[in-house]
Order: structure tokens, then sequence, then C-alpha cells
């Protein structure tokens, strides 16, 4: 599978796990079941959410857009959904829709009924979350590295099933190995998922945590980040040069600099050794400096 079926729609993606599974199973019947695309109208007290979904957070005002798209319009695309011992089913893809048809009264629902095993139902509800781009960094990179564990295959074989490079996977998973600050960030959408793929690519978390600061301080853009961590690679630079600077010792340089009327900075070691350096920018301004010193 490549990527050009992100493009093809979910259904061509349930028939080529079909064709998937007749050339590794021989089971023709339980094919036969997963492409039946009847459409069958239930009642929305009969679902039951999906045991594995990787998307844990539901915008709520999306969700009441969507709500008042289906009023007006109806659910154009149909559910994908199992059933389960009791008689229930299992939404397998389109729980936004269904949660949208409850906030705007719906009293059934349309779907397709397929006959799935707990691997498909996985791999089906993190593509079409993956497909509609619904999924956080972090909650796509948790999808991928729970199915990885869950059904112990490799990531070359994860990125043939969604439609997506191998790197990407594996840049993906590198974003739950950054401090636990800078995850805060990604999850209250301060930093994108293309800030955090260059920041994983880093191996020091005190940069980590300071570049990340300082996307947030300056609004930095991915393509900033990317020269900044270039940059970090290719020239070697100190941790030293990119550590951020204490807040007391912020607070004294502001004091310095507005006592002296000029660019003031503390250089202090962890010995509690280093430098103040005071910068001119003429002869006039280095006697001002000098004279105010002197007082």
């Amino acid at each position: 599978m490549t990527n050009k079926h992100l493009g093809r729609g979910l259904g061509a993606l349930i028939s080529s796990l079909s064709q998937n599974q007749i050339s590794q199973q021989n089971n023709l019947e339980t094919v036969q079941q997963i492409q039946n695309n009847a459409v069958s109208f239930l009642n929305i007290e009969s679902f039951i959410p999906p045991k594995w979904q990787p998307r844990k957070k539901f915008d709520t005002e999306k969700l009441n857009q969507l709500a008042e798209t289906i009023k007006s319009s109806g659910i154009i695309e149909p559910l994908i959904v199992t059933q389960t011992e009791n008689n229930n089913y299992e939404i397998v893809c389109g729980e936004r829709r269904f949660r949208a048809a409850q906030i705007a009264g719906l009293n059934q629902i349309p779907v397709i009924i397929k006959s799935l095993d707990q691997k498909q139902k996985s791999f089906l509800t993190l593509i079409e979350n993956i497909q509609r781009e619904d999924l956080s960094p972090i909650e796509e990179a948790n999808a991928y590295r729970n199915i990885l564990q869950e059904y112990n295959i490799t990531q070359e074989e994860l990125a043939k099933i969604v439609g997506k490079d191998r790197s990407v996977i594996t840049n993906s998973l590198r974003i739950l190995n950054l401090p636990k600050e800078v995850l805060k960030y990604i999850e209250d959408g301060l930093i994108s998922a293309g800030h955090a793929r260059s920041l994983a690519s880093l191996n020091d978390n005190n940069i980590i945590t300071d570049l990340a600061q300082k996307i947030v301080q300056d609004k930095l853009t991915v393509r900033d980040v990317e020269n900044i961590v270039k940059f970090y690679k290719t020239k070697k630079i100190k941790t030293k040069n990119l550590k951020s600077v204490p807040p007391e010792i912020k607070h004294l340089e502001k004091d310095l600099q507005q006592s002296l009327g000029t660019k003031v900075k503390i250089v202090n070691t962890k010995h509690n050794k280093g430098k103040i350096i005071i910068h001119y920018h003429s002869l006039d301004e280095f006697d001002k400096i000098v004279r105010k010193l002197k007082k």
C-alpha cells in the first residue's frame, strides 16, 4: 500500500485489507462479510463507543458545527460498526459523527455492519482518523506505538497498512520521548507536529525544553525551528550557550540595563563565577557608562 491509498476513501482501504487476508488466510467467507457494504439504519441507543480509539479529545465547537450540518443534510457517510455478543453495535469508524448525531437529536444513524476481528478494527479506526487528520501528534504517536506492541508488527509493516513512509512512523514515535513540559505544549496546541518532529531530532532535553519555550514565547515557525536545529547539529553548539537564563539573573540584567541605559548580559556558571557584559555603541556612550559606574 502506497501513499495514494489515503486519497481513495475508507472503503478502498477495507477492500485492500480484505484482499490481504485472502492471500494470508484464504478465508473467503470472512472477506465477503467485510466487503458487504449494505447500508442499514440503527437506533442510536444501540451503539457503544470503540474499545480502541486513538483520539482522546473531541473538539466541542467542531462537534456542534458538525451537528448543525447533520441537522440540515443528515449523515452522508455511514458509520462502520460491528455487532457485539449482546446485540449492540461497536463503532469502528465514525465516533465523531455518532457524537454529533447525538447532539443533533437523531434517533437513527446509517451504518455499514462489518464482521471484523480486533486487529482489523484497530487498523481501520487508526486509518480513518489519519485520513481525516483528526489526531493530535501525541494521539497519533500513541496509536502507532500501541498497534506495534499489541500486534507485534514492524514499523515497515505498519507503514504499508496506513499508507505512509516508514520515516513518518519513526519520527512520530520519537515525539513520545520529548520532555513532559514539551508534550504539554503539544497537547495544548502551542507547538505543532512540525515543531515537535524537529525538537524530537535533538538529543539534549535541556536544549529541547529551552527551544520549546522559545517557540511558544516568540511564536517561531516550523522553518525557524528547523534552521535552529540544523545549525545546532552542524555547528555543534555547546549546551550552555542555549540554556535559558534563570529568572533572578534576568531580573538583575533588567535592573542594570535600566541603571546604565544599555544592554547588559550576566553569564553565571554552576560555581557562581562568571562575568557581566556591558554593551556600548560609541565612545560617548562608553564615557557615560563609566561615569555611572564610578558613582
